[in-house]
């Protein structure tokens, strides 16, 4: 291992033309500049309850996975696994101008965190204050708290009693880019994020916006993107380095993606929301309250007529209704949404 190690920074000196960029690996077709994927570095940071330590290999993965051949995925980069005893407790999250947007579930059993940058610099604040907002949803536009090495305390505003999966830790961290909300979301547009799926630190996506709708008053936005699953707080953002979305959740199997909105969290921080021209986003699909089906060989459950459920009748798994279906371990399809 120590003869690899010094092999690999010689070859990293001798030819660093041969080893890609921070930003060669992020997306394909339209591409953001350099300069946006370098923002979106600068903003993004892991999320954990504790420190996690720096290793060896998050200093040579880029250089060790040449043009990310060795991932299977050869148009993106790789991130380093963090510890797994660490899972249910690692999350995303991006500077603004207002402070650390994340998702409301990544902060809930959280008294303190741990923020790290993708240059391994970690900032600890060792006790938050929750505000949990239920009606009115006026976020001071003032005060935004630097963060050093340790900060004694911090206040968090959280809107999941709203039905709003969205957390702000106000607090800047030095150097961190804040990134813009944008103005308009488009369906089929392209879109990319940086987060730490399967505890994979810092590893970029890309995708595109499949639909916006809403479900209980709140707006969502669907997304065809893979590494979904474990970037809880990551933003969606377009090709102008705007923030589109927050995600909150994936589904592994169809590798697609659900994301809060960004005009809901305009609506939280009280900024204005702009007016979109009519038909810009689905309908609610009304709730589903019949029999719901599965397959022997998937944790989906779909509605009778989704085009998704493509099985044969002897591998068919029917439940009565959805609430048995996940009981029994089942997932909702974001394609039909039972």
């Amino acid at each position: 291992m120590k003869y690899l190690i010094s092999v690999v920074f010689v070859l990293l000196f001798a030819f660093p033309g041969i080893f890609p960029t921070l930003h060669t690996n992020i997306c394909y077709g339209d591409k953001p500049t350099s300069e946006i994927v370098n923002n979106v570095y600068s903003s993004v940071v892991l999320i954990t309850h504790k420190q996690i330590k720096t290793s060896v290999w998050d200093v040579l993965r880029f250089a060790a996975f040449v043009t990310g051949t060795a991932t299977g995925t050869p148009t993106f980069g790789v991130g380093s696994v963090a510890p797994g005893h660490l899972e249910k407790q690692v999350g995303t999250g991006f500077q603004t101008k207002w402070g650390i947007v994340t998702n409301s579930h990544v902060m809930d059993d959280k008294s303190k965190a741990v923020l790290t940058t993708f240059h391994n610099t970690n900032y600890r604040i060792k006790k938050i204050n929750r505000i949990k907002y239920k009606e009115d949803n006026h976020l001071p536009m003032h005060n935004v708290k630097m963060i050093l090495d340790t900060a004694k305390e911090a206040t968090t505003y959280d809107w999941s009693d709203m039905g709003i999966d969205l957390a702000l830790i106000r607090v800047k961290i030095p150097g961190a880019f804040e990134l813009p909300l944008a103005k308009e979301v488009n369906v089929d547009e392209k879109v990319f994020t940086l987060g730490h799926p399967k505890l994979k630190k810092f590893t970029p996506a890309t995708g595109s916006i499949n639909r916006i709708y809403k479900r209980g008053g709140t707006k969502y936005i669907e997304l065809f993107i893979k590494n979904a699953p474990g970037n809880s707080g990551s933003p969606v953002l377009n090709m102008k380095g705007e923030v589109v979305g927050v995600i909150w959740g994936g589904v592994k199997e169809l590798e697609a993606a659900e994301a809060v909105h960004v005009e809901e969290v305009r609506k939280a921080f009280g900024l204005p929301v702009f007016d979109v021209p009519g038909k810009k986003h689905s309908p609610a699909i009304e709730s589903w309250n019949g029999t719901v089906y599965s397959t022997g060989h998937s944790r989906l459950f779909h509605r009778p007529d989704c085009t998704e459920l493509i099985i044969s009748h002897d591998d068919l798994v029917e439940f009565l209704s959805k609430d048995v279906a996940i009981e029994n371990g089942g997932i909702a399809c974001p394609k039909c949404n039972p």
